[in-house]
């Protein structure tokens, strides 16, 4: 071990803060909203993290990859710009445990984005924890409304959130190409500063500026999305990443406790229902029996 190392808490520990101050990023986000447009909300998280990774980062004298990685990290901003805005928009829909559970979902859809982007064969438990993820997320939204009478803005929030889920899904298989060969530091200032310069434009030509006053909440943003980046990096090169995943769950409890003393929002046992399919089917779906023939 590292001398640094022997002062760090342990991979599990890393991981559950780098699991919270993404719940806190999210939190934050469902905070502000009523008072920051979307594209600003979003562009700015992204412009801030990029200033706080940036500077560390050429500060140390690395280099950036060459342009065919620039060209493929551009085209990675674009999806997570995408995927980041839509779930975004679905915190200002649905309560945040509500958002957080049915967020899991991603996990599911890697298995099909691999299948239809990289030609890798789906495993045969994908197929049930497809068909289970699926009942996890009719039983969550369901219960987040008993009544079953939901609003428009309800249904807005459900197929944003499923959007973002997909389309961070295809984010993280292309990051499979480019991960190894370009190295986390440098895959984390692309995967900030391109969505920021995507964002730039929708942001300076259709939103409001934030106020003055709301601008701390945006550094916190950022800061927040450098910290998730710093933790589990840290983490994750000192565990197995199998030891490790079942920590991206606890996310439901943070955003449970953060959403009951914030916004007075306490899920029903539909909701916890509902997550506990979901975070069935992404433990069925991590496991590596055969493939299907």
């Amino acid at each position: 071990m590292k001398l640094s190392e022997k002062w760090l808490p342990s991979p599990l520990v890393t991981a559950m803060m780098a699991v919270f101050f993404g719940t806190l990023m999210d939190a934050s986000v469902r905070y502000v909203n009523e008072s920051v447009d979307l594209f600003a909300l979003a562009f700015w998280r992204f412009a801030f993290a990029t200033l706080f990774v940036s500077v560390p980062f050429f500060l140390s004298r690395r280099r950036l990859p060459g342009w065919a990685a620039t060209r493929f990290h551009a085209l990675r901003g674009l999806i997570h710009a995408l995927a980041t805005t839509l779930f975004f928009f679905a915190l200002s829909r649905l309560e945040l445990a509500v958002v957080t559970t049915l967020g899991f979902t991603a996990a599911l859809l890697i298995v099909p984005v691999a299948w239809l982007m990289l030609k890798e064969r789906p495993a045969g438990n994908a197929v049930l924890a497809a068909g289970l993820g699926f009942v996890g997320v009719t039983v969550t939204f369901a219960g987040s409304d008993l009544s079953l009478q939901f609003t428009a803005e309800e249904i807005q929030g459900l197929v944003a959130v499923l959007g973002a889920a997909f389309f961070y899904a295809i984010s993280v298989v292309m990051l499979r190409k480019r991960a190894a060969d370009d190295g986390a530091f440098a895959v984390t200032v692309y995967a900030n500063f391109f969505p920021s310069v995507f964002l730039a434009v929708p942001n300076f030509a259709l939103a409001d500026q934030p106020d003055f006053g709301d601008i701390p909440i945006l550094c916190m943003l950022g800061f927040f999305g450098m910290m998730i980046w710093v933790l589990m990096t840290s983490a994750y090169s000192r565990a197995p990443a199998q030891k490790l995943a079942p920590t991206e769950y606890t996310a439901l409890l943070w955003s449970a406790v953060i959403g009951w003393l914030v916004f007075d929002e306490v899920p029903t046992l539909w909701v916890w229902a509902g997550a506990g399919i979901t975070i069935s089917a992404c433990v069925i779906v991590s496991r590596k029996p055969r493939t299907l023939v």
